[in-house]
């Protein structure tokens, strides 16, 4: 029997429109190339009267500190899409870099969920090594472990259904507890990466992202990721502006912002 589809939507919350030097995107990028710029994206899944709201983006601060073009923060574009970000109740963050975990405050009545591998990291030794303490940001852990100790923050400790239709698989590799989603849609199952993939082109050459902390578990990832997808046109990449191109936007008004991932993706 076939899961109920959930309605899945991205938004396009802030961009880096010029093309971005491959060294600052791929391990084994050079200076002399460039690669696609970035879009940064955070993600809904409805299903009737429920709404899962999917990473929380970045704060404006840190956006213009970046020097990212901004399009707004997620309760105000979630508004304008018809969703109440005080009604939300389950967040799921897929991994703790600040251009997910941002906003928290933004979602007073939620829930949260992340992964226990993700959370052994923010707190552990790794922390001690700015290899990786570099990728995360203090004010954003301190934000997790009080809600841990709030009593809202819960622990993803395996692969599972977090909801009929919708399941979170551990990918690791570009952080500990980095997860996909793979969330019935009305065109089928679609395969959510979020930073698994951050780019198709990734998927293409298998080329490894330079922000990661288990090299081998990311190439992995990728392959993973291919094979839970099925087809490239069932997969959405955490930060490639095709995304924000192929599909198409459901609510008048927020064109390059809000895009239905239920739909299917116009070709190439």
């Amino acid at each position: 029997m076939t899961p109920p589809a959930w309605e899945l939507f991205a938004v396009c919350y802030a961009r880096q429109p010029e093309r971005r030097p491959a060294h600052l995107t791929y391990v084994d990028g050079r200076e002399a190339e460039s690669t696609t710029g970035f879009d940064y994206f955070f993600w809904y899944a409805v299903q009737g009267e429920r709404v899962v709201v999917i990473d929380t983006g970045f704060s404006e601060e840190a956006c213009r500190r970046l020097g990212r073009a901004w399009a707004g923060d997620p309760a105000t574009l979630l508004a304008r899409a018809g969703i109440d970000a005080g009604a939300v109740r389950d967040v799921i963050l897929t991994h703790a870099h600040p251009d997910h975990v941002g906003n928290l405050d933004q979602f007073p009545n939620a829930t949260f969920w992340i992964h226990a591998e993700e959370m052994r990291a923010l707190t552990g030794e790794e922390m001690s090594f700015d290899f990786f303490r570099h990728s995360y940001h203090g004010e954003d852990v301190c934000a997790l472990v009080r809600l841990l100790h709030a009593g809202r923050l819960r622990i993803i400790a395996e692969d599972g259904a977090f909801a009929e239709g919708l399941d979170h698989i551990l990918i690791g590799g570009h952080a500990p507890g980095q997860m996909a989603l793979r969330i019935e849609t009305r065109r089928g199952p679609v395969l959510l990466a979020s930073d698994a993939v951050h780019l198709f082109e990734e998927m293409e050459g298998e080329r490894p992202f330079f922000v990661f902390h288990d090299m081998r578990r990311m190439l992995r990832g990728l392959r993973t990721c291919r094979r839970l997808a099925g087809s490239d046109d069932r997969l959405v990449p955490g930060h490639d502006p095709r995304v924000t191109e192929i599909y198409p936007c459901p609510v008048p008004g927020m064109e390059g912002i809000l895009l239905d991932l239920g739909e299917a993706p116009a070709g190439p």
